[in-house]
């Protein structure tokens, strides 16, 4: 499947590590060629990679998770992404020496990666895969504006943090080969920068990104009278109970559907709610399901209906007196938890009382988060989504490009260049857990993510000691400008 922004798009080849796997660049008719503008798109045999993601057949695939034709979303079988990690690691190799060094300080040059993503597209040259995922950066701890003077000519905002060699796991993930944890992405940098000014002057209810699966208010209405004459549990008990609940709806808010970024979202939410439910088991000792927990404490006396939803976690951000440099602080992302009563008629009502063990499952989750995205890296990535979001919100909220007297041309410009567009996920079939408490059917009925990277950036500190944190990038700019004729975005 090609996807090109327009009929009739040339495809100019752009990197071929070997004979398996072709990966092509797509660019609009010649009088588009000449303003640079294009997309992101890979190409190769089956399966094959669209936009530095792994594709499965026809079917786009982020976090073992595909969407199809139809929008219905489920998993990508195991078999399907062995050929893809052997052809990551392909293309790997092939990297233009980003990701030859580990540091705990790699500093990208977003002016420095804007004016070499122009040159490329101008040239009809591909970007590389070190544009495609950010010279190997793993996490953004810093944001520094650097206004031009006599030692940088260019304004330039730099962003910073831990960085090095990336790899395909066992599932075909891309991820740091320190700590197997998974880099951030060009496409995904692009689409919190350009949401980030888009939201600038919006209402505060309308910054938060969000994801949620949850059951239609029908299906939870003929779940609840199957349900109530369910005598026994049994296969027919658990398919009924799965058909009365039918399809839920994927739920996705302040952030282009079709785009990766909301496809991680999906994805990690997708991947909390089986682990929760004990559909899958957590590949981390520290975080047993919340089935399992029932069982333990022999507590199913209620008819619970727990939700849970991973929301930001961060630290007041600190920065300089002269707020051009700062520092991206705290977990990240917490678990939080809601208990609810399904009623006879299927509606929903809020229970005061805390679920303890709901709670527990939650603080877990919380606590083991950072091993588990190692583990399973799509955590990982949706980490790496809220710092992006945090970092697009500040961005836009400080003015930090303009008081860098820098623009650019490219990133903050979606007909210029743009990350693979997938399908759009709408629903997911209901599954059943296996547990029955003495009241009634334990379920949960919804979930989600939730990024109010908005709030997180409005809570500051002031810290002037980052200031030698953006003394050092700005040395290293000097140095990577010898090194490569003022070429290099990235050291």
């Amino acid at each position: 499947m090609l996807v090109s922004p327009s009929a009739g798009s040339n495809v100019l080849q752009s990197i071929r590590p070997a004979a398996a796997l072709v990966v092509l660049f797509c660019v609009l008719p010649e009088a588009a060629v000449a303003q640079g503008i294009a997309a992101i798109q890979n190409v190769s045999s089956t399966p094959f990679v669209t936009g530095i993601t792994p594709i499965i057949g026809s079917r786009g695939a982020v976090g073992g998770v595909l969407v199809d034709a139809d929008g219905v979303v489920g998993r990508v079988q195991p078999a399907e992404l062995d050929q893809l990690r052997d052809r990551w690691n392909q293309l790997s190799d092939s990297s233009d020496g980003a990701a030859n060094v580990e540091t705990e300080f790699r500093v990208i040059s977003l002016a420095g990666l804007d004016r070499a993503l122009t040159e490329r597209l101008e040239n009809g040259k591909p970007i590389t895969p070190s544009m495609a995922f950010l010279a190997g950066l793993r996490r953004v701890e810093y944001v520094f504006a650097v206004p031009p003077d006599g030692s940088t000519p260019h304004g330039d905002v730099f962003i910073a943090g831990p960085g090095g060699p990336w790899k395909a796991n066992e599932a075909g993930e891309v991820v740091g080969v320190a700590d197997g944890r998974a880099v951030l992405r060009l496409d995904d940098l692009m689409d919190a920068l350009r949401r980030g000014a888009l939201r600038n002057d919006a209402d505060v209810n309308d910054r938060q990104i969000s994801c949620s699966i949850e059951p239609t208010a029908e299906g939870l209405r003929q779940f609840a009278r199957v349900q109530a004459r369910l005598r026994r549990f049994n296969r027919q008990a658990v398919d009924a109970m799965e058909t009365a609940i039918g399809p839920q709806q994927v739920l996705i808010r302040g952030i282009d559907v079709d785009s990766h970024f909301a496809q991680v979202l999906l994805s990690a939410d997708y991947a909390m709610k089986r682990l929760a439910m004990g559909f899958e088991a957590a590949p981390i000792d520290s975080l047993p399901s919340y089935l399992r927990l029932l069982q333990r404490h022999n507590d199913r006396n209620q008819l619970s209906s727990p939700r849970w939803w991973m929301a930001s976690d961060y630290e007041p951000l600190r920065c300089t007196s002269d707020r051009l440099a700062w520092q991206i602080r705290g977990r990240r992302i917490r678990t939080l938890t809601q208990d609810s009563l399904l009623t006879a008629d299927g509606a929903r009502k809020t229970l005061a009382q805390e679920n303890e063990l709901a709670q527990q499952w939650a603080d877990a989750m919380t606590e083991g988060f950072d091993e588990l995205s190692t583990a399973l890296p799509i955590f990982a990535e949706l980490s790496n989504c809220f710092d992006l979001a945090v970092f697009g919100a500040l961005m836009a909220a400080e003015g930090l490009a303009v008081r860098a007297d820098c623009q650019f041309n490219v990133l903050s410009d979606a007909s210029r260049l743009q990350g693979p567009r997938y399908r759009v996920p709408t629903s997911i079939p209901s599954v059943a857990s296996t547990i029955r408490g003495r009241k009634g059917w334990i379920v949960s009925v919804s979930g989600g993510v939730s990024i109010d990277a908005w709030s997180v950036v409005g809570q500051t500190e002031t810290d002037d000691g980052i200031a030698a944190s953006r003394a050092r990038a700005v040395q290293g700019a000097g140095q990577a400008a010898g090194q490569a004729a003022g070429q290099r975005w990235w050291w």
